[in-house]
């Protein structure tokens, strides 16, 4: 079905149209895509079914990326909520758009802009809320650079989550990101050549805000890891910034902390946030600048990472359904990577 998705967006691209639902609302893992077995308030009353629903957001994921590849980044403004502020990460580090309708999601934000890069979808997923108010996701990406006659395709973790506007799916969190291994990590810090994100602006932490950071904070530490809620269910996942930990189902529950990951004497501390709580108070996302403070050769080094998280209130209070922490790569060092050359 990845194959599927990236034959119907190359088509729309070929006729110069965006991606409609009827026409292009192919590209998932195999079956339709799987809407969320999640607890929660009785369904909206709605003469749309959340299968149907869940198909619209798959679209609508579709048509982003359409967007991306035509250079069409008003059309993806457009996307963004109105009435509720966005927190979109990139995979570079001066790529963070945190805010109400913020301007620089208009910009062209693309890697490599300047070859015209396609983004296909490769291994869509879609998951939706009890009451189809909220729609999660995640992809592979298959992000496609020329480069000396061929075409280079760089895999691209997204994860996503959208709100329902009316009659239409708007995107309030996206995190891209290209994993890096650990090792890697604690040599480029040792080197004094870790790169920091863009910082963001906090919001007071009010209500439930709290309860959540403060869950955040358990995840990631060593010690209380243990102790944390995380769904049961298919659909859950967590994305770690190395490719070895992309967990899905009953292998997250089982994820280590990113202070084991990093090993003794690991201290991780969330330095700026963002928080936003559906309207039916069952599900909440959080956007997350962190730091990893680790020993590399007896030295202690800082290490700046991205987390996004996606949370649902259950009986027994919230649980994560989908963690997504990464590093940020410069364009310089994933060109090595990808191309052999800066």
């Amino acid at each position: 079905m990845g194959r599927l998705a990236a034959r119907l967006v190359a088509t729309c691209l070929a006729t110069g149209s965006a991606l409609a639902p009827t026409a292009c609302g192919g590209g998932g893992r195999a079956g339709a895509p799987r809407p969320s077995a999640a607890p929660g308030p009785t369904a909206i009353d709605t003469d749309v079914s959340r299968d149907a629903l869940a198909h619209e957001l798959e679209a609508t994921v579709l048509e982003i990326y359409s967007h991306l590849t035509l250079g069409n980044f008003a059309a993806f403004r457009d996307t963004l909520a109105g009435e509720e502020p966005v927190a979109l990460f990139g995979v570079t580090p001066g790529d963070t758009v945190v805010g109400m309708q913020p301007r620089e999601a208009g910009y062209d934000r693309r890697l490599y802009r300047a070859s015209s890069p396609t983004v296909l979808a490769k291994n869509l997923e879609i998951h939706v809320s009890a009451d189809a108010s909220v729609g999660w996701t995640f992809d592979e990406l298959s992000y496609r650079v020329p480069f000396g006659g061929r075409v280079a395709s760089i895999p691209v973790r997204s994860t996503s989550l959208f709100i329902r506007d009316f009659d239409r799916w708007v995107l309030v969190l996206e995190h891209q990101s290209y994993p890096t291994a650990i090792d890697d990590l604690r040599a480029t810090a040792a080197a004094g050549h870790a790169l920091l994100p863009r910082r963001f602006a906090s919001r007071p932490l009010v209500g439930p805000a709290r309860e959540l950071v403060r869950l955040v904070g358990l995840l990631h530490d060593a010690d209380a890891h243990g102790g944390v809620r995380i769904a049961a269910g298919d659909e859950t996942l967590v994305l770690l910034p190395d490719r070895d930990h992309e967990l899905h189902g009953a292998e997250a529950a089982e994820a280590p902390s990113l202070a084991a990951l990093f090993g003794p004497g690991t201290t991780v501390a969330l330095r700026d946030y963002r928080l936003g709580i559906a309207k039916n108070q069952s599900i909440a996302w959080l956007a997350a600048n962190l730091v990893v403070h680790t020993l590399v050769n007896d030295e202690r080094v800082e290490i700046g990472m991205r987390g996004t998280y996606v949370f649902r209130r259950a009986a027994r209070g919230w649980e994560l359904v989908q963690m997504h922490v990464s590093a940020p790569v410069g364009e310089r060092e994933l060109s090595r990577r990808v191309f052999g050359s800066p």
